[in-house]
């Protein structure tokens, strides 16, 4: 079996990932980019201190553009798709991917791409738009691994061999993988936008197990225990498991509700306030990492998905947290927690419900948010 020489596509050094990482980065307020490979061009740095002083006017542009909650993100895979010069299986490393999207008997079951925005922070430059509209936190450690499967992909070109498309199981093939890449990947970084993009179209398989592949008009022969992992791929897994991460600096007020009480949290120029209170910025951050101590628990069946928005409308409310942003483009975000069971909550995110939290968790930091403004 020949394995492609992927020797010259380094590596590029990756975004940061893992939960615990994550939490220890949100006491610092969550700032900075992906690193060179996948920094956004205007990203924005510095401590909110820094963001007062050079973004009044920004800000100002900002809130007079947040009064709508934010539809699912655009992504960009179609357009790749469309566009792109086709790319040699192969040729990739899995950090030179930038996107895939994964159709299986004929249904996009995975989609995952780098989508940088101006607002968003170094744990939000991925975007799984299928199945989760790009409403959730990407764990891009995970993701690279199935990146991994798929670049590490042994394949062999079907060579003096008498069989056609349709004995191959291609024709009419509806299994389907999309991978878009930057070709010049190197050790030191490369450009966000991909310049490359493969389709490949999964057929059946030879006697010894190998499954035929159709890619760059050629048939080729895949290993078949890779091509299964990449078509059992679970999106979940490629969760971070928090419900948002939503940088502080990109945000001009955070309003909280409780049930027994809405209480809102502000940075203005001179001051970090809670309510008309002004408080130190210790506590002011510390308040603020708590909102999203929150973490996932597991996903909501999704046979209740479609029907999530109507049901929440028979649960109880447990709490609700808004954060309207102070940049041009980034959208309000609206956190809405839901009685589910004795056990969870079910967490709708501008009116969509994928997932579940602890209730007990919630009740938690809903307790903790009162006790922050009953000393005022």
């Amino acid at each position: 079996m020949m394995r492609f020489d992927k020797g010259k596509r380094r590596p590029a050094a990756r975004c940061a990932a893992g939960l615990a990482v994550v939490v220890l980065t949100l006491g610092s307020m969550l700032s900075g980019g992906c690193g060179q490979a996948e920094s956004a061009p205007g990203e924005k740095t510095g401590s909110p201190e820094q963001q007062k002083e050079t973004g009044t006017e920004e800000a100002k542009s900002g809130e007079r553009g947040q009064a709508e909650e934010a539809k699912p993100e655009e992504n960009s895979l179609s357009r790749w798709e469309a566009a792109l010069a086709e790319g040699e299986p192969g040729a990739f490393t899995a950090e030179a991917m930038r996107g895939v999207s994964v159709v299986r008997d004929g249904e996009a079951c995975f989609a995952v791409s780098y989508e940088p925005r101006t607002y968003k922070n170094s744990y939000d430059c991925w975007a799984i738009s299928v199945p989760y509209q790009s409403m959730a936190v990407v764990d891009t450690e995970a993701m690279y691994a199935y990146f991994g499967i798929l670049a590490d992909m042994e394949l062999t070109p079907v060579e003096d061999m008498d069989i056609t498309r349709e004995q191959a199981g291609v024709e009419d093939s509806t299994d389907t993988v999309f991978v878009a890449y930057y070709s010049g990947q190197t050790m030191e970084g490369g450009q966000a936008e991909p310049d490359r993009g493969i389709l490949f179209r999964f057929g059946g398989e030879d006697a010894q197990g190998y499954r035929y592949v159709e890619a760059l008009g050629r048939l080729w022969l895949a290993d078949g225990s890779s091509a299964a992992k990449l078509f059992d791929v679970d999106p979940y897994a490629c969760v971070l498991k928090m419900v948002g991460v939503v940088s502080v600096e990109t945000v001009s007020k955070v309003t909280v509700d409780t049930g027994a009480g809405q209480y809102e949290m502000r940075i203005e120029p001179e001051a970090f306030l809670l309510g008309e209170r002004a408080v130190e910025s210790e506590d002011f951050y510390a308040l603020y990492t708590a909102l999203m101590s929150v973490f996932l628990e597991k996903e909501l069946p999704r046979e209740e998905w479609e029907e999530s928005e109507t049901a929440s409308a028979d649960r109880e409310l447990l709490m609700s947290i808004t954060y309207e942003r102070n940049m041009e483009g980034a959208p309000k975000i609206t956190q809405k927690y839901f009685a589910y069971d004795e056990t969870y909550a079910a967490v709708q995110v501008n009116g969509s419900t994928f997932f579940l939290v602890s209730r007990e968790a919630l009740l938690q930091l809903r307790e903790r948010v009162e006790d922050a403004f009953s000393v005022f």
